[in-house]
């Protein structure tokens, strides 16, 4: 059949048919432009959010799908993340911050020296990754190699024995609350691991309530950035 008597074929069917293939055609393009959003918005969410924590991430493709924010806790409280880590953040006398340099003359975490971030990440790819230090707000944080496969013990009278991570430094704990020993940089591939981050005793004290930016340095081409808030745990 030429196409002018496809077209003259057409012409001639019924109003009631010519409008059924419409409708056929219309749905179609529907079901398409449907499945086509639906994979864009798919994509869009699986490199831009963290699922869990609900906090934005940026960085390279690299570092988006290596680390993971499984949950944080930056109250200034008693018993941070878990009971038996018995991490306790009180001070008496500054209740609405986290202590920094009004914290500098006390030497313990019992006498109020400077208070202590948990954040837990997990290592998404099959690869390990070394943590080389995490900036909170342009301060950064070295890895305390005295805490390496040593106890976690806040009742030790100071750090210098790597019972916990000195002032602006951090250590690395397990997820498991019975498992007190703190390991070193690496996170293995499939990992999950508590950060321990003791702040500094220079910077001015943090408010509560407050978003804070986290960058993880695991030399990669840029930092992972995470948005998490003072006070809060999730």
């Amino acid at each position: 059949m030429t196409p002018n008597n496809l077209e003259f074929s057409i012409e001639k069917l019924p109003l009631k048919k010519r409008r059924g293939v419409a409708e056929v055609i219309s749905t179609l393009l529907l079901v398409v432009i449907t499945v086509v959003g639906a994979v864009i918005l798919t994509s869009f969410i699986d490199e831009s959010f963290v699922s869990g924590s609900q906090s934005v991430i940026s960085g390279t493709d690299t570092t988006i799908k290596t680390i993971r924010l499984l949950a944080y806790d930056t109250r200034n409280g008693d018993e941070l993340m878990a009971p038996e880590y018995l991490l306790n953040n009180t001070n008496t006398v500054i209740s609405d911050k986290l202590c920094r340099n009004s914290c500098a003359a006390d030497t313990t975490p019992d006498n109020g020296g400077s208070n202590f971030l948990i954040i837990q990440i997990e290592n998404r790819s099959v690869n390990p990754i070394f943590i080389k230090n995490i900036i909170l707000d342009g301060v950064s944080h070295t890895w305390d190699s005295d805490t390496s496969n040593t106890p976690l013990d806040f009742g030790a009278p100071d750090s210098s024995l790597g019972d916990y991570p000195s002032d602006g430094q951090f250590s690395i704990i397990s997820t498991d609350p019975l498992d007190t020993i703190q390991g070193n940089m690496e996170v293995n591939g499939g990992q999950a691991v508590n950060l321990l981050l003791k702040l500094d005793t220079t910077n001015n004290d943090i408010e509560l309530s407050k978003t804070m930016r986290v960058q993880l340095n695991i030399g990669a081409n840029s930092l992972s950035n995470f948005l998490i808030e003072t006070g809060d745990a999730r």
